[in-house]
Parts: C-alpha cells; structure tokens; sequence
C-alpha cells in the first residue's frame, strides 16, 4: 500500500508526459502520457504508420522508445525513416538501403534510442520480453512502446476481434513498465470517408481504457491528413 503524499518525495514516473510531437498537440492538449494508453486509428490507407512513425521521430532521442512493427518490415521502416531524415521521397531513400550507402547508414545512426521488434504475431509474453532486453540494454524501461498493429497481436480472442482483455493487460503492462504505450488500431471502414471517424467506429471494444485517442484521414495522393481528438483525458 502507499500514500499520496509520500508519492511525492519518492517520485514516480507515471503520469508523465512525453514532448508533444507538434506545437498543435500541447494547443489542444492532446498529450501521451506514460503509464497510460493512447491510440491513433483509423481505416485502411489512412497514413497510420506513417504518422505514428513521424510523430516518434518528433519527440526527439530524449524518449527512449520500443517499437514493435508487425505491420511492416525493416527495410520498409528503414526506408520510411531515411526519407523523414532527409526530405527525399521514399522510391529514392529505397535505393539507398538497397545499395547500403553509407549516408543511409550514418543518418540512421541518429535514431539508435528506437529499438525495433519485426516479429509479424507478437504474443504479450514477447512484447515482455523484449521490454526486458531493452531495460538490460538502456538501464531503463522505454518511455514509449508502440504497437503497430494492434490487430496482429496473437493472444485469445484475437479471432472475435474482442480486444477488451487485451487492453486490460496492456494497461497493466503500462503501468508496470512506466512506458507510454501508443496502440496502432483499425476503425469499422462502413463508417463514411472523407473525414476522420468517429470513437464508435473503433473496432473490437478498444476505446474504453485509452486516456487520449486520435483517428485519422489521410489522403496520399493529394498531401492531406486530418485528425480529430475523438477522447482525451486529460484535455478537449
């Protein structure tokens, strides 16, 4: 048991929030916190990735962070990452790592406080595990820990898209670990387009026990995501 006022002299990490990806997050208030859950979501196609990817590099070397990447391969993420490094688009930083340019190698050398899992069905026993490396490697527990995605996770119930007891032992894995636990989730697509959906849309009973969720729109072609805070804790 403990009290309150005793938490204050001991110190505790969660609660903690991490820097604020952009100036817009801390105007709105939309902040991930450790020890809690957040989630971005969206339809197929709604540039998930490619934000959760943008938004880790933007917090900066001083978060820490595990990545656990099922929905896409090393060489993908690689890709993906030089091309945000560099400002070149991905057909040419794709070329780079293929022909493993020493520009590549020492540009990515930056992001080495990202350590990644490719594991395609990571099971809750593996993402412990690998928790536990990264503690013995950096002395410390990573500050954030994604999931992308959540849907290939491999544990009981995976098969109804019943996501509730996931959530549960990932909330306990959050509060353990003091890591910010940012889940890559799928919304219903019977839900219209053109527009970021709504928190009903989010598949699976998934959005009562994350503290902060966004849900995008994303439109590659023509240069345009949205994103909508559709539940905040801690905020509108």
């Amino acid at each position: 048991m403990k009290t309150l006022h005793r938490t204050v002299k001991r110190g505790v990490s969660n609660g903690e929030p991490l820097p604020d990806p952009w100036p817009v997050f801390a105007e709105k208030k939309a902040t991930i916190r450790r020890g809690s859950i957040s989630m971005i979501a969206g339809p197929p196609g709604s540039m998930k990735t490619v934000f959760t990817l943008n938004a880790v590099r933007q917090m900066g070397p001083a978060v820490p962070v595990l990545y656990h990447s099922s929905d896409s391969d090393d060489f993908t993420m690689a890709s993906r990452t030089l091309s945000m490094a560099l400002g070149e688009q991905t057909d040419q930083t794709e070329l780079m790592v293929m022909a493993q340019e020493q520009a590549a190698y020492e540009a990515l050398k930056d992001y080495d406080h990202i350590r990644w899992s490719f594991r395609s069905s990571p099971t809750l026993e593996h993402m412990w595990r690998e928790a536990e490396a990264f503690r013995e490697i950096k002395g410390t527990y990573p500050h954030l820990t994604v999931i992308d995605i959540m849907m290939d996770i491999d544990y009981e119930g995976a098969g109804e898209q019943n996501y509730w007891a996931l959530m549960a032992e990932l909330k306990d894995m959050a509060r353990e670990q003091q890591t910010a636990v940012l889940v890559v989730h799928h919304t219903s697509e019977s839900v219209k387009g053109g527009a970021p959906p709504p928190r009903s849309a989010i598949m699976g009973k998934a959005n009562q026990l994350p503290t902060l969720i966004l849900t995008l729109w994303g439109d590659s072609h023509a240069g345009k995501l949205d994103v909508a805070v559709v539940k905040n804790r801690f905020g509108p």
